[in-house]
């Protein structure tokens, strides 16, 4: 897919939510709590799951990546991130490489 931004925290919004906030109005409206795709699929009855190399710490419930959290955890039956899982090696103070999260989703699958 496609997002109208390299910018993380302006793309995962449209990923998560098929909205391309760039507006005020459309902020809003992906930031709000429970806009996800993951809360779609949970309420269809399909199982969910979170894989994040970025730490999901306070820096994601307080900080400028706040809006984040909900998009990554909210509804999630699983959620894994670096931190919650102590076989992750940490390549930084935000987490591991992407590569790592692979086999926890396949035992996940």
């Amino acid at each position: 897919h496609r997002t109208g931004s390299g910018n993380t925290i302006d793309a995962m919004p449209s990923l998560m939510t098929g909205c391309l906030p760039y507006t005020e109005k459309g902020m809003k409206y992906a930031h709000a709590k429970g806009r996800s795709i993951g809360y779609e699929f949970a309420e269809n009855g399909y199982s969910t799951a979170s894989f994040s190399s970025r730490t999901l710490d306070d820096t994601m419930t307080t900080g400028q990546w706040r809006m984040m959290y909900d998009m990554l955890a909210g509804s999630m039956d699983k959620v894994e991130d670096a931190t919650r899982n102590k076989r992750l090696k940490l390549d930084n103070s935000q987490g591991s490489s992407d590569g790592q999260m692979l086999p926890l989703f396949e035992e996940w699958l």
